[in-house]
This record gives structure tokens, C-alpha cells and sequence, in this order.
């Protein structure tokens, strides 16, 4: 491969782990990470070439980038703290949903995917527990593991509508530090705090 991607428990959106697995520290990035690494160098001593492992899933600052790269990950892959930019194409109201969240929202649901996800409550999650299903048909018939017929709703339906700031009929997936956004800023100056935090972690002893 190219490279291979690890995404621990801590992502927003779609997650790889049982829902008992994403609380186990068994399963934490920092856990996953050097077996990984382990794993990749057969295929790196067979193949004669590198490849890049690239972690994902909870990392936030330049201090955790710092972190997890000391574990031997090539580079990082990071969502949630980049929606609270100029430049990310999320409706205003999507990006301040990440600014008005305490940590308490950030919460793990079920998707009619089969899969847990983590998302930011809203008042369609709340209208879900309540058993108000929508819609009564499915629209789309993107994805086998969707049963309509036990599905709530339409992750699709519900993603696009959040896109556009509608959050009483859609959800915004989130990563767990999505509460730890306070402002709007451009990626050129996300990308000079990370590389001051990088920095600074790096020289601290």
C-alpha cells in the first residue's frame, strides 16, 4: 500500500470498535499504534520499501501530535479541529454547533450503518430516542447493512441536513475534543498554533 491509515476509538463520525471497545484502553490509538508499526515492518523487510503509517482519531494539538509520532507514525490525519475553519465548506451553523458544544454532548449513537458513531447532540438525536421515526421510505439504497424497515432514520438525510446547519432534523458527527473549539480561524493560522505546540512539546522536557 501507499500508506496505511490507523483511526482510534476517539474519531468523530463512523467507528471501527464495538461499543464496548471504545471506551477499552486496550483499543486506544496509543495501544493500536505500535502494534501496527510492528505489523508494517514485515511487509516493509519483504517489499524492501517503506510504508508510511498515518494516525488518526483524537488528536487535537501539537503537543498530541507530538505524542503519537514519538510511537513511530509517519504523520496524522486530522478532522474535527479543521471544521472550525475559514477554508472547511460546512455550513456557518455546523461550525458553530462544534463552538457551542460542552463535553457532555459529544456522545456515541447508533447508525443505521450497523456501526456506532459519535456526534454532537442535537434535537433530531433526541427526537430518534423518542422513537419518532423519519423517513418512512428509503430515499437512497446506498448502503445494504441499512434495513428501512428497522432503521430510525436516514444517515444520509441526516448528515446533509446537519452540512447545512438544520440540526432539528440531522446530527454533526464530531471527534471527542470537538467541545475544545472556541473560534473560527483561517487554516493558515490552525496550522501556526499546531506548529507552536508541536514545537513547544517537543522542547519540554
Amino acid at each position: 500500500p501507499d500508506a496505511v491509515i490507523v483511526e482510534g476509538p476517539k474519531a468523530g463520525g463512523h467507528l471501527g470498535f464495538r461499543e464496548e471497545q471504545i471506551g477499552d484502553n486496550n483499543y486506544a490509538l496509543e495501544k493500536l499504534v505500535p502494534e501496527i508499526v510492528d505489523e508494517l515492518k514485515t511487509f516493509e523487510e519483504k517489499y524492501n520499501k517503506p510504508i508510511p503509517l498515518i494516525a488518526a482519531g483524537g488528536i487535537y494539538t501539537g503537543e498530541d501530535i507530538n505524542n503519537i509520532m514519538k510511537l513511530g507514525v509517519s504523520g496524522v490525519q486530522m478532522g474535527t479541529r479543521f471544521v472550525t475553519t475559514d477554508e472547511c465548506d460546512a455550513s456557518p451553523g455546523f461550525k458553530q454547533a462544534y463552538i457551542d458544544a460542552a463535553e457532555k454532548d459529544i456522545e456515541i449513537i447508533r447508525s443505521p450503518v450497523g456501526m456506532p458513531g459519535r456526534a454532537i447532540f442535537s434535537g433530531f438525536i433526541q427526537k430518534v430516542r423518542e422513537g419518532k421515526k423519519q423517513p418512512q421510505k428509503c430515499p437512497f439504497k446506498c448502503i445494504r447493512t441499512c434495513d428501512i424497515s428497522k432503521s430510525p432514520y436516514c444517515i444520509m438525510i441526516a448528515l446533509v441536513n446537519a452540512l447545512k446547519g438544520n440540526f432539528e432534523n440531522g446530527f454533526a458527527f464530531a471527534g471527542t475534543n470537538a467541545f475544545r473549539a472556541t473560534q473560527i480561524s483561517s487554516v493558515k493560522e490552525l496550522f501556526q498554533t499546531l506548529m507552536k505546540e508541536y514545537k513547544e512539546s517537543k522542547l519540554a522536557v
